[in-house]
């Protein structure tokens, strides 16, 4: 069953699976945590146990098609990991089910777990670091029942996959973070399997690691291999470089779901432009205002040094920066630079998390 489910051999029950264009499906997926909270009462400050319920996931539905590189995105506590652990089946949902490669996380766990690969933010563990990487991944390679006969060559290939082919018998307690965190890959990429569950896999990472680990996942994992990639992460703008769609989490429910220039347009309300000029009057920069188009200047700031001043002007469409720079020309107003300005993924989060908190309440 290993060997049909991660590809090494292809019967026809395989084949109907792959032709389901979505590699992930869940469906009204739910998991509910009780906990404990400490909570005073009384002039005597008597403490007490208030009995707590956190919903991680909420009847969450969604699509991640074959070969997609999706983002999830979320603060803390929005379920991100929650979700990843009830997709590899190590954490049963409450409520709802959920379908990976084709097959049902309650009923098919075994041929889910054999179509992942999973990495999670704390990938250090599990591995002896008295033994070499490539000692490492041969005992992986033995769990995971790869063929005796293609583990070294399987090992030697996941190992320059990952940029470690000239460390891999270097001892395991001499490697970098970042090399730490690329073994971490290349035991998630052993088994060959269609589809990765990716969890922060660059965090407490340098920025020069996390650029090649970020490159690796795009451009070898997702565009090469054609691989199947769930990535969740807290730095927005990691996802918005590498990713296809992203999703945005908080308290268990999506926010918001598109690809990242879509995501950005949900909360752009108006055209800001970025305008530098020279020799320009306060009666000039009132006429701009009253420009058709220009709904107002944001931002006005001098600098009589250079004898310049810097406008952010807010706009009803861009067709309206041609009636303005018409006047510049007409009015002989040197125009020293301008650039239009754009909300960033970042900005798109933290407004969809704040206004879905404000809905909530």
């Amino acid at each position: 069953m290993y060997l049909r489910a991660t590809g090494y051999i292809l019967e026809d029950d395989e084949l109907l699976i792959m032709q389901n264009e979505n590699a992930i499906e869940t469906f009204g997926l739910t998991k509910t945590f009780y906990s404990k909270l400490s909570a005073v009462n009384g002039r005597w400050l008597f403490r007490h146990k208030e009995n707590r319920i956190v919903t991680a996931v909420d009847h969450l539905s969604l699509e991640i098609k074959r070969g997609e590189l999706f983002g999830l995105l979320g603060p803390n506590g929005a379920g991100k990991t929650t979700l990843v652990k009830m997709l590899c089946t190590l954490l049963p949902p409450d409520e709802g089910t959920a379908r990976v490669n084709g097959f049902d996380v309650l009923r098919e766990q075994m041929s889910v777990k054999q179509s992942l690969g999973t990495l999670f933010s704390v990938g250090e563990r599990g591995f002896f670091w008295r033994l070499s990487g490539y000692r490492n991944l041969e005992f992986y390679a033995a769990i995971y029942n790869v063929p005796r006969e293609k583990r070294k060559e399987r090992i030697m290939e996941v190992l320059n996959l990952v940029g470690l082919g000239d460390n891999g018998f270097q001892l395991y307690q001499k490697y970098s973070g970042g090399m730490k965190r690329k073994l971490s890959l290349a035991r998630t990429l052993l088994p060959d399997p269609p589809i990765l569950l990716l969890d922060e896999p660059t965090t407490g990472l340098d920025v020069i690691a996390s650029r090649n680990i970020r490159d690796f996942i795009k451009n070898t994992l997702s565009k090469e291999r054609c691989k199947t990639v769930l990535y969740t992460t807290h730095y927005v703008e990691e996802a918005a470089q590498i990713c296809d769609r992203v999703a945005i989490m908080n308290r268990g429910r999506l926010v918001a779901l598109d690809t990242p220039d879509a995501v950005r347009d949900m909360i752009k309300k108006a055209e800001l432009v970025d305008i530098v000029v020279g020799n320009i009057t306060e009666a000039q920069v009132n006429a701009i205002k009253g420009l058709e188009g220009v709904v107002n200047i944001v931002f006005d700031m001098e600098d009589k040094v250079m004898g310049q001043r810097h406008l952010q002007l807010q706009l009803e469409s861009l067709d309206s920066l041609r009636l303005v720079f018409d006047y510049l020309f007409k009015q002989k107003i040197r125009l020293v630079n301008f650039r239009r300005e754009e909300p960033t993924l970042e900005d798109a989060f933290i407004e969809l998390t704040e206004r879905s908190l404000k809905e909530r309440a």
